[in-house]
């Protein structure tokens, strides 16, 4: 039952997130956050609750599975557009207000390089605890397009989308030949992975103190 706007409701409920690229500041930041929610029910003499839904882990970098990686989706190569792609990105830069687009992002794979960035949440994090772990990006929307967004669906569905749904796939066929034909690749990312991940690591899953959430959006 929806209340009127002018009425305090007698029940409300709010759905956050807490993100940084490290776990442990995460938990720091939820922490804080429900400090917050029991400071304003102690002011406005209410009562509160909460349940932590889920939360995943940072990535674990693996430099010896990225520079291999890399070393293939070299060899694979970026996308040349054709014509009538180019047409079709020309549409979808002016509803972005863009002037044109620089189609040498798609073309061109970008130089290796180690950086550390935080992206969106992902449970691949926790499986980089786990085991060795490599992931990658390819072009598969009109460069400059903002995700989350109808033009990024709008490219997913043509032969650009497609055209980057292969380049990734060849990469990681590649990746994985090689390290199913190389025993001291396989020895050298675990090496890595154990040094990085450090011997008495414990994992601990942030799933809360209830079942998985599998309908927590409806």
């Amino acid at each position: 039952m929806v209340e009127a706007p002018n009425v305090v409701p007698d029940f409300a409920e709010v759905y956050y997130y807490s993100r940084h690229k490290r776990r442990d500041e995460v938990i720091k930041i939820f922490d804080r956050i429900v400090k917050a929610a029991e400071g304003a029910a102690l002011g406005t003499g209410t009562t509160m609750d909460y349940e932590m839904i889920g939360g995943t882990h940072e990535l674990l970098p693996n430099l010896t599975l990225q520079k291999l990686m890399h070393e293939n989706l070299s060899k694979v190569g970026g996308m040349e557009y054709t014509s009538e792609e180019k047409a079709f990105a020309d549409k979808i830069a002016v509803s972005l207000g863009y002037d044109g687009v620089n189609l040498d992002m798609a073309k061109n794979v970008q130089p290796y390089k180690t950086e550390a960035k935080a992206y969106g949440s992902t449970d691949v994090g926790d499986v980089s605890f786990a085991v060795p772990t490599v992931g990658m990006s390819a072009a598969t929307w009109v460069p400059g397009t903002p995700a989350h967004s109808w033009q990024a669906v709008a490219a997913g569905g043509t032969s650009i989308g497609n055209k980057g749904m292969m380049i990734a796939a060849k990469t990681l066929t590649m990746t994985a030949i090689e390290l199913f034909e190389n025993k001291d690749l396989i020895s050298k990312a675990k090496t890595e992975f154990m040094e990085r991940r450090g011997a008495d690591f414990k994992y601990i899953p942030l799933l809360g103190d209830r079942a998985p959430a599998l309908d927590y959006r409806n």
